[in-house]
């Protein structure tokens, strides 16, 4: 009986989809892709800004817009041609209404034009930095019936030591990087492919979340890049939830076979 329940635990692990693996610098990323008849589409404000979001993620863990209406009272982003105010009024379905939270990134507050297509493990560093077309980035254009690309890197950042660490991010449009759910790079706006450096304040020695949104919502170009540039940082995938109730169910069978055992 004990060779039957190790041969079902080995079993079992080999089944496992690879999310739930520990791959070193690794994340989760999750595409969606935008309709092109969604409101924001090619009538967003032009340049880059490094004030679009707050400082901390929303009750979904999606950004917040950095105007007044959502709580912010300096140094705000404008509201004409911000996400969900494409013309100064709104706020339409890009933006939630009670929160702030930007909605590119779901579907479940925004299904009436945002579809999430695929999730998968991606290593660093991530290198699309043109031609990142919906589905899954590997599209022929953006606009049209093929709709835009926003994707959500996500995963658990490790840091060796108490120290600053830096990123490279660059992208075609908007970007925002957050670790432990508070903003370290924010690369707003419509915009040509552009490189920002990104240092955040000192993070403790150990594990951090992190997550990456993108967004590109103007047709001509779309693309992504991200690296991490501190020595020693390593960063690993988030585990499917359905992958650990598979797990779970497997570990309550091995108690059962283990009862059996020694009854």
């Amino acid at each position: 009986m004990h060779r039957i329940a190790i041969l079902a635990f080995g079993m079992l692990i080999a089944a496992l989809p690879p999310q739930v693996s520990a791959y070193a610098s690794a994340l989760t990323i999750t595409y969606y892709t935008i309709s092109s008849d969604d409101p924001d589409a090619n009538n967003l404000a032009d340049g880059v800004y490094n004030n679009e979001v707050q400082n901390s993620l929303g009750p979904h863990g999606l950004p917040v817009l950095n105007i007044s209406a959502f709580g912010c009272s300096s140094d705000c982003y404008a509201v004409n041609g911000a996400p969900g105010f494409p013309g100064g009024v709104g706020p339409n379905v890009n933006v939630d209404a009670s929160t702030g939270e930007i909605t590119y990134w779901s579907p479940s507050l925004n299904p009436s034009y945002v579809t999430q297509t695929l999730q998968s493990a991606v290593t660093l560093p991530f290198n699309r930095p043109s031609n990142f077309f919906p589905p899954n980035g590997g599209g022929l254009q953006d606009g049209g019936s093929n709709g835009f690309q926003a994707v959500h890197l996500a995963g658990t950042l490790n840091a060796p030591t108490a120290e600053q660490l830096t990123f490279n991010i660059g992208s075609d449009d908007m970007s925002f990087a957050y670790i432990d759910g508070h903003v370290v790079c924010d690369d707003g706006g419509v915009h040509a492919s552009s490189s920002v450096a990104c240092t955040t304040p000192i993070v403790g020695a150990g594990n951090h979340s992190f997550d990456l949104f993108f967004v590109d919502i103007n047709t001509v170009q779309s693309g992504l890049t991200f690296s991490i540039t501190t020595e020693g940082v390593t960063t690993t995938t988030v585990p499917e939830p359905v992958s650990l109730a598979v797990l779970g169910a497997g570990l309550a069978g091995l108690g059962a076979l283990r009862r059996r055992n020694q009854s």
